[in-house]
């Protein structure tokens, strides 16, 4: 089974889908996913029809992981549109953010974010929203492992999309070494905080959400 595009865009959604289960992939050119205001809605409204359609498991990812090696989850928002933000045009993107975030935490169905390479800022909420949550190591080079971040901070710059109140709730104390301390977390410490789950070799993740897709 191949993906099919779903919505095309500066980032793009791919899709595979059973009877089931859905994979969602983010899929741009420059490869960093960067969460537009138009990609939230497309986000917000496909999650609606996979609700509807029966899905009762979904995962996350980068879309190249669908069919081969991926690289990045998300670079966040994009910084050009959240500098253009005023106090009257904030509050609906940051719900756009929130709604989205809201649909993985749905508790009709088992959400997978799949966390590789850079996933920062609001790409770093979105991640963490996922009620179950698998990062990527590095390769056998020691190249290409996860940066956990919410660099953004340190500016004072936060999305509104929810990881002030979701890291906490996962994370206890341990919240504020990502948004007072601005540490940058590879697979290893994230799963040594409790960010993530399970931790996958490159090699392993496609079979690996496959079969997690496939379960009852």
């Amino acid at each position: 089974m191949r993906p099919t595009t779903w919505y095309e865009g500066r980032t793009s959604l791919d899709l595979l889908q059973g009877a089931a289960w859905a994979w969602i992939g983010l899929r741009s050119g420059d490869g960093l996913h960067r969460l537009h205001s138009d990609l939230l809605v497309a986000l917000d409204r496909l999650f609606i029809e996979l609700r509807w359609a029966g899905v009762r498991r979904v995962a996350l990812s980068g879309a190249a992981w669908m069919t081969g090696r991926g690289h990045h989850f998300s670079a966040g928002a994009d910084l050009h549109e959240v500098g253009a933000l005023d106090a009257v045009s904030a509050e609906p993107f940051a719900r756009r953010g929130q709604r989205v975030m809201n649909h993985l935490g749905w508790s009709g169905w088992r959400s997978l974010t799949l966390i590789s390479g850079v996933a920062m800022g609001g790409g770093c909420d979105l991640a963490l929203h996922g009620r179950e949550r698998w990062g990527v190591a590095a390769d056998a080079s020691g190249k290409g492992d996860l940066r956990l971040a919410h660099p953004a901070a340190r500016h004072g710059i936060l999305t509104g999309f929810g990881g002030t109140v979701r890291l906490p709730e996962l994370l206890g104390p341990d919240a504020d070494r990502l948004f007072r301390h601005f540490e940058t977390w590879d697979s290893e410490a994230a799963l040594r905080a409790g960010a993530l789950h399970r931790r996958l070799e490159p090699e392993a993740v496609k079979a690996a959400v496959e079969g997690w897709l496939s379960r009852p």
